[in-house]
């Protein structure tokens, strides 16, 4: 889990992760309706219009406008000034359920005040409306009794009603830390309504999609994740810098050793005790003339974090909005709210994340002419960036031996390699290793891709084989002819991630990943697997990286059938020197998957068709068909333009 990551000279995507200062706040509570009960609040909407507004008494605009109107933190949103609001229920699906409750108006400042009948009850499902033309609406949860009318409130609602929550349950506490936790993303409201939900849904839809997640999942007993873990992780980095034609491409690879202490009631201690990381980029104004560079850095600070641990075996860690400076610096970083949910194995302690970071680089200020830097100048915005990774966090054994390593390990091995000239190079590959138990492990023929953004795709297919030393300690370290990684408790999976380079000359990172492979099939069928996805492709020369979302899924209809339902979202820039672009699934996207899993766990998966856009899915299984791992390759009429890695978790 990367909480903070900067490339050089920049950061992350505006229009998706940008903050603009703390905010949210605390619930009344759910104390129970009546006449006495008055819920007020302020409606916004982009250009303060929601398309139809209805005309009020002068006497209800003047009385409201004694209430003190909230500030909106998204940029070009205005007080929706004149507008009739309505007091309704609705169920699970957001239809009106019987007749208007009440209403009222709102105020020149865009304020309105409402008295809820005698027996109505602040709950998920009690609804206020400010309804415009053509059936446009903004609607908010009366979960408080003050409650804001505004395209945070309208999404927030609509993203519960997709999750198939259950409105009248909801915790008012969770309505309204999300709420406020969305309303901290800076964001530019649009001309209308429906530019406002599409910035909302590329900005914070995948924050809101994790936490709703979580909250319809329910708590879980956590005692049983405790202990020590050892964290791998391998990411991809994009930056931009708004306009000037300098960006960066960059590869990470990190690990840190990690302690959870869970309790019964699913809250769960978290304590990270340092980091180690390798960091590569090629920065520039183009490829040919750009700049490698290579660090690595061992961190001794011990972190301590609070999770949470539900019902569907997710750890979720959740990360505020932070701003950094370093003093010295004319720039610092705004980093969103963010959620790490951390997807544990069905059976073991064995836990996958597809993290999604960002920042925006903003200029800073000498506010007391010190001489040091100590304030960000949020009107004047520098760069963007956004970064991908896999991590897997495996727990520690305390005696593990040589002996423990016995049988077949299927591979998975996904790197990237930079060079001065411009060279950016995706490699990833698959093969199975043959553990004797002892000392010795066969290296079998390896079947890999290679993507070069110059070169375009080449096989790197080896079919040579070779027999290499291992060795194991007690702590899980695995040395296998010079390269380190570790085991987990189980020994069934292993990780190896490594970085490597000379600053100003070249940069490379890998993440290798195994898992013990079955003697018989495993069985698949009726099993839905969480599917989570980074890829990295060289489109027209632009410099493009994918990933998955949180609810994205496999589901094994039969032994060699399955349906894929995906939303992705991809990041891209033209070469060097162009901002960074989005594009993100509006909706899932269910497809048809053909699947092949042979005796010994090696699978394939086949999204699509041959003759046009294709993705293959080549790994293994293991022994229980709980873990998946795969490497990936993206075609577009037999033409491979993408490389990745796909890993799978069985859910409960």
């Amino acid at each position: 889990m990367k909480m903070h990551k900067k490339l050089p000279l920049a950061l992350a995507v505006s229009s998706l992760v940008a903050l603009a200062g703390c905010g949210g706040g605390g619930s009344s509570g759910s104390d129970s309706g009546s006449a006495s009960t008055t819920v007020t609040g302020t409606a916004t909407a982009p250009a303060g219009a929601v398309a139809k507004l209805e005309p009020v008494n002068p006497l209800q605009i003047a009385e409201r406008f004694l209430i003190s109107p909230a500030h909106a933190k998204i940029d070009g949103l205005q007080p929706v000034s004149g507008a009739k609001v309505e007091l309704i229920r609705v169920d699970d699906d957001g239809k009106q359920i019987g007749e208007v409750l009440a209403e009222t108006a709102t105020s020149i400042s865009g304020n309105y005040k409402i008295d809820l009948p005698e027996g109505v009850s602040l709950a998920g499902n009690l609804i206020v409306r400010i309804t415009g033309q053509n059936n446009s609406e903004m609607r908010a949860q009366v979960v408080e009794k003050a409650v804001n009318i505004s395209p945070v409130s309208e999404f927030v609602l609509r993203s519960f009603i997709k999750s198939g929550a259950d409105l009248d349950t909801l915790k008012p506490g969770a309505v309204v830390s999300l709420s406020g936790a969305v309303e901290e993303f800076d964001m530019t409201a649009g001309a209308n309504l429906d530019e406002m939900f599409k910035t909302l849904e590329q900005v914070a839809g995948e924050y809101v999609e994790t936490k709703i997640a979580d909250i319809n999942a329910g708590t879980g007993d956590a005692t049983s994740i405790s202990g020590d873990y050892r964290s791998a992780a391998m990411g991809f980095g994009l930056h931009d810098s708004d306009g000037s034609g300098h960006g960066t491409f960059a590869l990470d690879t990190y690990a840190s050793p990690f302690n959870f202490v869970g309790h019964a009631d699913g809250t769960v201690d978290v304590t990270i005790s340092g980091e180690e990381t390798g960091y590569g980029s090629i920065s520039g104004t183009n490829l040919a003339n750009a700049y490698v560079g290579y660090s690595s850095d061992v961190d001794d600070e011990v972190e301590e974090l609070e999770a949470t641990f539900n019902s569907k075996n997710v750890l979720m860690i959740a990360g505020e909005f932070e701003e950094e400076l370093e003093g010295s610096d004319d720039y610092g970083f705004r980093y969103p709210a963010a959620n790490y949910p951390l997807q544990k194995l069905k059976d073991q302690n064995l836990f996958f994340v597809q993290a999604q970071d960002g920042a925006i680089r903003y200029a800073t200020l000498d506010t007391d002419g010190d001489n040091i830097y100590d304030a960000i100048d949020p009107s004047n915005k520098l760069g963007d960036e956004v970064f991908r990774s896999i991590e897997v966090f495996a727990k520690t054994p305390t005696s593990a031996t040589a002996a423990d390593l016995q049988g077949q390990y299927g591979r998975v091995f996904l790197s990237a390699k930079l060079a001065s000239g411009g060279t950016i190079d995706i490699e990833n590959e698959n093969n199975i290793l043959d553990f004797d138990g002892v000392d010795e492990v066969n290296y079998g023929e390896v079947a890999g891709d290679v993507l070069s953004v110059t070169d375009g795709w080449r096989d790197n297919a080896d079919s040579n084989s070779e027999t290499l030393d291992y060795t194991v300690e007690s702590n899980g370290n695995l040395n296998v002819d010079g390269s380190t990684g570790f085991i987990n408790d189980e020994a069934n999976f292993i990780v190896f991630g490594e970085s490597d380079g000379l600053d100003g000359t070249g940069a490379e990172a890998g993440t290798t990943m195994m898992v013990k492979l079955p003697t018989t099939a495993p069985s698949v069928s009726g099993k839905t697997y969480r599917l989570m996805f980074v890829g990295v492709g060289f489109p027209g020369n632009n410099l493009a990286m994918t990933n998955t979302t949180f609810g994205s899924t496999i589901t094994m209809n039969s032994e060699t059938e399955a349906t894929v339902t995906t939303r992705t979202a991809e990041f891209s820039m033209a070469g060097l020197g162009g901002d960074i672009q989005i594009e993100k699934s509006d909706e899932a996207t269910a497809e048809d998957a053909t699947v092949d899993i042979s005796a010994n766990g090696a699978a394939a998966i086949i999204v699509g068709d041959d003759s046009a856009e294709t993705t293959y899915f080549v790994g293994y299984f293991n022994e229980s068909g709980s873990l998946g791992i795969f490497r990936t390759i993206y075609t577009n009429d037999l033409n491979p333009e993408e490389l990745g890695m796909a890993i799978l978790i069985e859910l409960p």
